[in-house]
């Protein structure tokens, strides 16, 4: 049998616990944090009478819902400029993808650099303005984590809820 020295298992347990506690409590303050962020973007979405049943959120920075049955869109940005928008799919004619790049030459090999990416709606009515919500900027995040995917299979959902 192997005899353990109490004060070495005291302080393996204190060592355990001091290297446990940070990421326990970043975990927690994470969680949190999604929480209010989903519990905000609900509130606004029942506030106009929306019940979104598709719903994304990325990079804790940017959220989007869709309601098909009313043809709605929400749409949440946080961060430093947060902002909200709402819009109503059965006035909108077509939805592009607003892309912003540049191109780096790195001795005989050429990147595309996306610097911009956004969901751009066009309205039926040519007097109103078109709509763009930003799915990704490169002065915030400094590499693309799927949004050219993410975009492109929100732009195709969205199309078939207009066309619906």
């Amino acid at each position: 049998m192997i005899d353990i020295d109490p004060v070495t298992l005291i302080v393996s347990a204190i060592c355990m616990g001091a290297f446990i506690a940070p990421l326990a409590y970043q975990n927690f303050k994470v969680k949190s944090s999604e929480s209010l962020l989903q519990k905000s973007f609900l509130e606004v979405a029942q506030q106009n009478g929306i019940q979104p049943e598709i719903q994304e959120r990325w990079r804790n920075h940017y959220q989007l819902g869709l309601d098909p049955k009313c043809k709605k869109l929400i749409y949440h940005r946080y961060g430093a400029y947060p902002s909200q928008s709402i819009i109503d799919l059965s006035g909108i004619s077509k939805i592009t993808l607003d892309e912003k790049n540049h191109m780096v030459q790195v001795k005989k090999e050429k990147r595309v650099i996306i610097d911009y990416l956004a969901l751009q709606f066009h309205y039926k009515d040519p007097n109103h303005p078109t709509k763009s919500l930003e799915i990704y900027d490169g002065e915030l995040f400094s590499d693309l984590a799927g949004e050219r995917v993410l975009a492109g299979n929100w732009k195709t959902l969205l199309e078939k809820t207009i066309h619906s």
